[in-house]
């Protein structure tokens, strides 16, 4: 399979390089990269990003969606591993963008490739907590995705940057929407996100992945379920739609069901390449809370000890201990 793979990949690119330089890659084969990113088979995804970075240099999208592979293998697997090629990647096409539209002002590749890799880059300042450089990135990202709804309104993948910008940016001041400079701004967000899922040739997944976790912050779990479950149509047993469809039936009390969910995340990241212990002990821990809510204090008992044991790398062990003193706790007064 992986030689079959090498030889498909291989004539994928033959037949990428002998396309005019000046053509750009199609929407089909970027898609099926974004597709493999998000059912984990980020290998397969790397290659033919790479291979279109060959046939297409002068083209920001292969380094942008290798940018966005990184970052989601960063999030799976709660690493920062790959901080550093991600933001090379990141660069590379912001770059790249900027050229194309030194050579024509109003390209639209250009402007939204350079307003993506902007908000991709705060994604990644704020998750680094370079909290203001982070704000900086999303304002400049605006300054590219806004002018080109301007010149094409129909460019529906640019509208989940600003809907995503308008929702948690009203999020977080929401406490201050009664001030005219911070007005509430969360449902503008949330209809362009859901604008955004209907009819975005490249961002749909991401817009049901956004939803999901938008939804959970509203305490509309309903809704959150209802897009994990998209999600997990479309790709199943991806670990990014597992994640809020468990957390969304934890939080609306539906631990059976939770339970039942945080099992598959649990073989799911078992059987990943990469676990630093870190997603597998919260998860322990969420069974086993799930557990207790259930009645079931034998199996309880079970996994808070699991967590207790559970071997996390060096990396993420400050951020495990609080699980493991907590489950400790519990186990004391059992």
């Amino acid at each position: 399979m992986k030689n079959l793979m090498r030889i498909q990949l291989t004539l994928f690119t033959c037949l990428l390089i002998s396309l005019p330089i000046q053509s750009q890659p199609g929407s089909t084969a970027l898609r099926q990269g974004i597709e493999w990113g998000i059912s984990h088979h980020y290998d397969r995804a790397l290659a033919l990003f790479d291979s279109l970075a060959v046939a297409f240099p002068q083209h920001p999208a292969p380094p942008f969606y290798r940018a966005a592979i990184f970052q989601s293998m960063m999030l799976d697997y709660e690493t920062n591993a790959w901080q550093d090629t991600f933001y090379h990647s990141i660069e590379e096409s912001i770059r790249l963008s900027k050229l194309l539209l030194r050579k024509e002002k109003q390209d639209a590749s250009g402007y939204f490739y350079a307003g993506a890799a902007y908000a991709y880059k705060s994604a990644q300042l704020a998750r680094d907590g370079k909290y203001w450089h982070a704000y900086r990135a999303i304002q400049t990202s605006l300054d590219y995705l806004n002018p080109l709804l301007r010149q094409d309104s129909s460019y529906c993948d640019a509208l989940l940057g600003i809907g995503t910008y308008q929702y948690w940016r009203s999020r977080f001041t929401k406490n201050l929407s009664w001030l005219p400079l911070f007005p509430d701004h969360r449902q503008q967000g949330i209809d362009k996100i859901i604008r955004v899922s209907r009819c975005a040739q490249l961002s749909q997944s991401s817009a049901w992945s956004n939803l999901t976790w938008i939804y959970i912050r509203e305490n509309k779990f309903k809704e959150s379920i209802h897009y994990a479950r998209l999600g997990l149509d479309a790709f199943p047993q991806s670990r990014f739609f597992l994640w809020p469809l468990a957390e969304a039936q934890f939080l609306d009390h539906n631990y059976q069901d939770a339970s039942t969910t945080y099992q598959l995340l649990l073989k799911s990241t078992r059987d990943a390449p990469v676990n630093n212990g870190y997603n597998e002990l919260v998860i322990l821990w969420k069974l086993a809370q799930c557990a207790e809510k259930l009645g079931d204090l034998t199996e309880a008992q079970k996994k808070y000890q699991e967590v207790v044991h559970c071997r996390v790398d060096e990396e993420v062990s400050k951020r495990a201990e609080n699980n493991k003193n907590m489950a400790r706790k519990w186990l004391e007064k059992f």
